[in-house]
Parts: C-alpha cells; structure tokens; sequence
C-alpha cells in the first residue's frame, strides 16, 4: 500500500487536543515513579500519591481504600500505555500521521543581497540523545525541549526547539553590529574612537516580528484598544517552532552534521560538528548554555587528516573504567578514518588509510554508522571488555561492507604508539550491493540496526560463558546484530552480523555475514526489501533501537517505511521538491526531513486514528 505525500496536498491533521502529548491519568497530589529498565515488558513505573487518598491515624480501613485506588491508579496507567503503543503501532503501519515544520528564508546567512543563490536545507541531524538513551514500552513524548540541527547550502547551521504550530517562518532580519576596538593611542572616555560596525543577517519567526512592529506602533498610537488585540492574538496561538543557536560554520555547503548533547560541561549545552565542501575540513562548535542565539566563539578545527569530502560523521560514547570519553568518528571519500576526542577539543586519537583487502589499493568510501552498544548497556561486557563489540561499519564506492572492532583500531594503536598509517585488516568483508544491478554498484548508505535474531539475554549470557568455555571446551556463544545497507542502485538489504570470540585462549573476536550467499534467507527477517528506490537511496533510520521497522530516503524525492520482518513497503512518502539527503527520528513519534528546499518537515504518528481523514493542504 502506498500513500503519496504531494506538495499540495498532504495530509494533515491538526487538533486541539494533545495529539502529540501521551494521555496521562489526571490525578493530584505528590508522586513518586519507581520502575525499571528491564525491555521485557515487566517492572511498568507504579504512581504512589503520597497524600492525595491517604488519611493520618491509626484506622484499619484506610489502609484497604489505600490498596483499592493504587490498584485502580495502576491498572489506569498500564491501560492508557497499551493504547498509545497501539495506536503508535497502527499509525505507523497504516501511514497515519500530521505534519508541521518551519521555513527558514532562504536569504544568505552572510550577506543581504537577495539575488545571491538561494540557500535551501542540505542536512538535518537529531541529538545523540535519541539515539542513546533507552527506548522502552512505556516512553511517551519527547521532553519539550526536543530540538534539531539543520545544516544549508550556504554553510550556516541552525538549532531549532520544536513546536507545535503548523508552521513557523524565520526571515532574515539585517542588524548592525558595533564592536569596540582597543587602541593603544585612544583617548579614555572617547567613545567614537576605534569603533566598527558590520551587518549581519538573524533570523526571527515572522509572526514574532509582526507582533514586535505592531506592538511598536501601538504604543506610538497609545492605543489600549489595539495592546487587548494584540495580546488576544497572542493567547491564541500555538507554540511556534524556536531557534536556539545559529551561526555561519563554513563558505560552503555543509554536507555533514552530527549534533551531540550528551556532554556535560560548563557553559555547555552540546556540540556541532560540521564538514562542508570537499577540504576534508571539521569543525567544532560548542554551544553555550545560554540564551545567546549568535555563537560568537571559534570553533575547534579538526584538520591534518582528511583531504577531501567526508562522508560521515557520528559520535560514541567509550567507556574507560568509571569514566566515559565522548569521541567523534570521521570517515572520507579518500578512505581515511579518525576518531577524535571531544572531551579534550578535539584532540587526534587515531587515524588510519584503509585499503582494499584483495588487492592492496586505497579505497574510496561512500558511507558509515558506528555500533557504540556500551554506550547505554551497562551489562554488555563485550566478551571482557567494555568496548568490545563497539563496531565501525564503512561502505565502500565498489560495492563492498567493511567492519572494523574499536578495540582492534585502539590496540594497533597502542602497539605502533602513535597514529598508523594503515588500517589493519577488517574483521568484516564482504560484497553486499552491485554486479548485476546495471545501475552502479556503491553502498550508499548503512545503518547499524540492533539486535539481531539471537535474543539480548542469549547474548548476555554467552557473554559469561564464554569465560568459562576454555575449562569445558565448548564453543563461544554466538552474538548477532542487523545491518541495513542502501544502495546507489536504489536496492535496500538486511543482513545479520555474527560474531563469536575466535577461541576460549584467543582475545579476538571473529565476524561474518548471513546471508552468505543469494539463495540464503534470514530467520524470521527479510534479506532484500522491494520494490526499492528509483535513485540511491542516501540515508536510512530508526526509531532508537526499535528494529521491527525501518525507514529509507533516496535521490529520487521518497521515504519509504520497511518492514524488516517481510520486507514489504508499509507506506511511502512522495513529493519532496528536491533529492531528500537525511532522516532524523525523535523517540516513536516524530519523523523529520528536509527535500522541501527552505522548509524542514516534522511528521508526527502519534496522532488519533480517526484525524487522518480530515485533509489539509500544504502550500509551503
């Protein structure tokens, strides 16, 4: 079934109840939430009301009418989360949902003129957050402080917080800017003296800016009658869309984004790193705590490795002990590799040159994602070591999928005791897009998917087998994960990533792919997704760690949501003016793309099944 999202008419629905807020139970008093982390569907958050039923004294009957209201609260609970699950599992496979979003101007960021060439959205990023922290039955809604990063074709990048109006439009406003220069011959109190004043571009939601020129000529007009107006208007209106941070990052278009904010620090609220043109160039923003719109810091570059485009950019978290080292991954077109160290301004902590594993030569990376498991498992030991299993996916321009365990790169590391030259030899290897597709044969895009058909547990407790497998002679415990890959022929497969430690004495861990070969299928997975795209299909997501579905984007203007289980299109997305680059998730509700030139679409599936029929057009 396809549903097609047209430009001038897509569905939207817009409702005054809270489409986008989990239902919650009503109740007053003061609570306290005690639940688990457990992904079993056992340990739901109990709500205790400290004061609300209570009655002070020694009565045995307020302790029965005590037992029946937790009773009633609790099973309240647990009903109003099996009918958001529900519903969010059915908008998702009906293709239910509204839309909303904000257009940025697509004035230059640096300059005024506006016969320049039109500045459109390249990339959009979710914060690491979504991806990181721990998606279980009964998460609702994002915090209201949710955000994401967009990154332009004239090298500008911008934080938005999101709302929930139907759209927010930031123009561009020309402001001067006077900066006091310090000379050593100024005369002390001459004001005028060493003075500049530039103009810089800053961009408001146009709504907000009306409100400020009308209220502006209100009070010229002392006119009582037009402040009751106005502020009726205000009353009336939804949460706009707000930008938070926006500052110019490069001359040229940003082709790579990745927005961490798990980080603390002082004055610190995360950090952006971008990569535009083909320098091989990074750059590192850290963004204040504040309330400063404007960055107005350097930022940190990250330069001396690559030497042309990047294809990637992702974060990870490592852990050293007790500590945890934020880091940055970087991939080129040139086949360099790097990781950087973000808790220390983004100091170098290793670079290698990968190479063709049959014939020697450079190869020419398309695509990456990491497999950072230890960053929010406490229990995944990774056969011994805490970044054991944390794995590097690259794709390569020639069709092929190369892993690299972390562990490996660092001890090549240490042992060479600085940076290498050369990459080892990759613990994964194989062909996955090409040969007989008659459309190129690159690996477009890649995504890491989670756990694969060998259960959490199962793998937990090979984990601790393994330990004691030298003593029993028994075979390690096989461990599996999910790999998407794209590719520039538009085909989309699944495949499931093995790995087992290669013996009882042995520290390394063997790797390899099923299925193996094209008449091979996956155990209660699909291996290839069809009908596929009409152009490469550029970047693939999830919804945090939820791998009974997926979503692609392609060149061709389309999002496509999979079914991993039967490989079957559950509903398309098409009409997007131009080639779509990016997808970003935030939590199981909302979808955020861009393909829609100045204008980042938000597509929520947490709405009422039944909102789906009423129509909106949207004539952005």
């Amino acid at each position: 079934m396809q549903y097609h999202l047209a430009l001038s008419a897509l569905a939207v629905v817009f409702s005054k109840s809270s489409a986008f807020i989990t239902p919650r139970p009503q109740n007053n008093g003061n609570r306290f939430t005690v639940g688990s982390s457990r992904n079993d569907g056992e340990g739901d958050p109990l709500f205790f009301d400290d004061f609300g039923d209570g009655s002070f004294g020694d009565g045995s009957s307020s302790s029965s009418n005590d037992n029946g209201n937790l009773s009633s609260r609790i099973s309240q609970v647990k009903g109003a989360e099996e009918a958001y699950d529900a519903k969010l599992a059915r908008n998702w496979r009906r293709g239910n949902w509204s839309v909303r979003g904000f257009a940025l101007h697509k004035t230059s960021f640096a300059k005024t003129d506006t016969s320049e060439k039109p500045a459109h959205v390249s990339v959009v990023a979710a914060p690491s957050s979504s991806f990181t922290s721990i998606s279980l039955p009964q998460d609702r809604a994002l915090p209201e402080s949710r955000s994401v990063a967009v990154g332009r074709t004239d090298g500008s990048v911008f934080v938005v917080k999101l709302g929930d109006e139907y759209l927010t439009s930031f123009m561009s406003v020309p402001k001067l800017v006077m900066e006091q220069e310090e000379n050593e011959g100024q005369i002390e109190g001459d004001d005028e003296a060493g003075m500049t004043v530039r103009v810089e571009n800053e961009w408001m939601d146009s709504n907000e800016l009306k409100d400020r020129l009308q209220e502006e000529q209100t009070q010229m007009a002392q006119s009582p009658m037009g402040e009751e107006e106005g502020g009726d208007q205000i009353a009336q209106k939804q949460n706009p869309f707000e930008i938070t941070h926006q500052f110019l990052a490069s001359d040229y278009p940003i082709n790579s984004l990745v927005f961490h904010d798990v980080i603390e620090g002082e004055n610190c609220s995360g950090i952006i790193c971008t990569a535009a043109g083909i320098s091989g160039e990074i750059s590192m923003w850290k963004l204040p705590s504040s309330d400063q719109k404007h960055i107005e810091m350097q930022p940190q570059l990250l330069s001396g490795v690559h030497c042309s485009q990047i294809v990637s950019l992702e974060t990870m978290v490592l852990q050293d002990g007790t500590k945890e080292q934020n880091v940055l991954f970087s991939a080129s077109r040139d086949g360099k590799i790097a990781l950087w160290d973000l808790d220390r301004n983004g100091e170098l902590v290793f670079s290698c040159q990968c190479t063709d594993v049959e014939n020697e030569s450079t190869v020419s990376l398309t695509c990456a994602d990491v497999s950072n498991p230890s960053s929010w498992d406490d229990d995944y030991n990774g056969y011994g070591n805490s970044n054991g299993l944390d794995v590097i996916y690259l794709g390569t321009s020639n069709g092929y999928v190369m892993g690299y365990l972390l562990n490996d790169l660092l001890t090549s590391l240490d042992s060479n005791g600085d940076s290498i030259s050369e990459c080892p030899v990759p613990n994964l290897h194989f062909r996955a897009h090409g040969t007989d597709s008659g459309k190129g044969e690159a690996v477009t895009a890649i995504k890491c998917g989670g756990d694969g058909t060998i259960p959490t547990s199962a793998r937990l407790q090979g984990a601790d087998e393994n330990e004691a497998s030298s003593s029993t002679g028994r075979s390690p415990r096989i461990s599996s994960s999910i790999l998407l890959t794209g590719g520039e022929d538009g085909s989309v497969k699944q495949w499931e990533i093995l790995s087992q430690k290669a013996s009882s004495s042995a520290s390394s861990i063997r790797m390899d792919h099923w299925p193996r070969l094209s008449t091979q299928r996956m155990k209660r997975r699909s291996h290839l997704f069809s009908p596929g795209h009409d152009g490469a299909v550029s970047s693939i997501s999830q919804q945090g760690r939820d791998s009974s579905k997926f979503l692609t984007c392609s060149e061709d203007g389309s999002v496509c949501v999979w079914s991993a289980s039967s490989g079957k299109e559950l509903f398309r997305m098409d009409g997007f003016s131009n080639k779509l680059s990016s997808l970003a998730c935030l939590g199981r509700e909302l979808l955020v793309t861009d393909g829609m030139e100045g204008c980042v679409c938000v597509h929520d599936f947490g709405i009422e099944e039944d909102a789906a029929s009423n129509g909106y057009d949207l004539e952005w």
